[in-house]
C-alpha cells in the first residue's frame, strides 16, 4: 500500500473468494480491494481499489502461508482486469516472459485447487509440476499464439485444460518420460486437447447429453478434428500436437471417436491425454447432470463401470499417483 494505513477488518467468509497471487505484481493500478485472510471472519486489508500494488515489500504477504482475498462481489472484476491487461499485452509484437508465466500458473492455481480438493495428489506436488509446466511454456517458440487462446476460454474450460495438463505430466512422471521434447510437446497439446470445443454452439453444450439426437452427438464428435483444422494454421505446431487433438477421445478398444482407432494406432503421448482429460473431466464436473467423483470414485468409475478401455500402462500409473496420495492420508490419520 502507498499511504493507506493497513486495517483489520472483520468480513464474513462466505463473502470472501482466496485469488492466486500470481494475478498481482508490484506497480499495477489495483482494480479492487485486495487482503489477507488473518483467521475466521477476520481479514486484512492490504492494497485498496485504485492504488499501485507493492506487495513485495509486505512480510505478511511473502509468507508463503499467507492466503489473499478479494470479496465474492469484486472477484469477477479482478479477472476481467487481468484478462484485459493480457489483451494488451498480446497486442504486442512479444509477450513478456513473466506475463506468461503469471498467466500459466494463474491458470494452474484455479486447476490445482480443483485437483487437491478431490484427493488426487498433494498441494506441494500440484504445485511442483504446475512450476514445470510454466518453464515448459517458456521455451516453446510459438507459445504466444497458443496464450491468446488460452485466455479466450471459459474458465471451466480453462480449468479443465489445465488440470488435465497437470494430470498429464504427472502420469509422464510416473511413466519415466524425461525428454524434454516429449514434455513440452505433451504439456501443450494437453492444454490445447479441447480447443475444437469453441466450434460448437453453446445451445448443445448447455443440454444434458441423453437428449442430444444423432445429428447432434456427431456435431459434438466432430470437434477434435476441428481444433486440429484451427491449429494447422499456427506455426510451427508438431504432428505430435495435432495428434493428441485428434485423439483425444479415442481409446483402447476403438469404440472412442472421431476415427475409432483401437490402442496400437493411438499415438503415445494421445494415450496419456486420453486418460487424463477422463479423469479430469469426472473430478471436476463439467456436465450439470454427472455425479462429482474424488479421485478415488473416478478410478473406481473408469475400471469397474466403463471396463477399463484404456492403455493399461497409462492408466496404471494415474492408478498408482491416487494410490500413494490415498495411503499418505490413511498414515496421516
Amino acid at each position: 500500500m502507498s499511504s493507506t494505513q493497513i486495517l483489520g477488518v472483520s468480513i464474513p467468509d462466505t463473502k470472501m473468494a482466496q485469488v492466486t497471487k500470481d494475478f498481482f505484481f508490484d506497480g499495477m493500478v489495483l482494480p479492487v480491494d485486495v487482503y489477507l485472510k488473518l483467521r475466521m471472519d477476520q481479514y486484512l486489508l492490504i492494497g485498496k481499489q485504485s492504488e499501485k500494488c507493492s506487495f513485495s515489500n509486505l512480510h505478511s504477504y511473502q509468507n508463503a502461508n499467507s492466503l489473499v482475498f478479494v470479496t465474492k462481489q469484486d472477484q469477477p472484476l479482478l479477472v476481467e482486469n487481468v484478462s484485459q491487461f493480457t489483451e494488451k499485452v498480446i497486442n504486442q509484437k512479444a509477450i513478456p516472459t513473466n506475463v506468461k508465466t503469471k498467466f500459466i500458473l494463474g491458470l494452474a492455481d484455479n486447476a490445482l485447487k480443483g485437483l487437491e480438493k478431490k484427493g488426487f495428489t498433494s498441494v506441494g506436488e500440484l504445485q511442483r509440476v504446475s512450476q514445470m509446466i510454466s518453464n515448459l511454456t517458456k521455451n516453446i517458440s510459438h507459445f504466444d499464439e497458443v496464450f491468446e487462446i488460452l485466455k479466450s476460454l471459459k474458465d471451466e474450460d480453462a480449468k479443465h485444460a489445465m488440470g488435465t495438463c497437470m494430470v498429464s505430466m504427472l502420469i509422464a512422471e510416473e511413466m519415466d518420460i524425461t525428454v524434454k521434447g516429449a514434455l513440452e510437446k505433451l504439456a501443450l497439446g494437453a492444454l490445447l486437447h479441447d480447443i475444437g470445443m469453441r466450434f460448437l454452439p453453446q445451445e448443445l453444450l448447455s443440454k444434458p447429453k441423453h437428449t442430444w439426437t444423432l445429428e447432434e452427438n456427431m456435431l459434438y464428435e466432430s470437434h477434435p478434428l476441428k481444433g486440429v483444422e484451427m491449429l494447422r494454421d499456427m506455426r510451427d505446431i508438431s504432428n505430435d500436437v495435432l495428434l493428441i487433438v485428434a485423439e483425444h477421445h479415442e481409446n483402447a478398444i476403438g469404440t472412442g471417436f472421431p476415427k475409432r482407432i483401437r490402442d496400437i494406432k493411438i499415438s503415445p503421448l494421445s494415450r496419456i491425454v486420453i486418460v487424463a482429460t477422463y479423469f479430469t473431466s469426472l473430478v471436476f464436473n463439467r456436465h450439470e447432470e454427472s455425479k462429482i467423483y474424488s479421485a478415488e470414485e473416478a478410478i473406481n468409475y473408469m475400471q469397474d463401470i466403463l471396463g477399463l478401455p484404456f492403455n493399461k500402462q497409462v492408466f496404471s500409473s494415474l492408478r498408482a499417483i491416487v494410490a500413494k496420495t490415498d495411503l499418505k492420508e490413511k498414515i496421516r490419520a
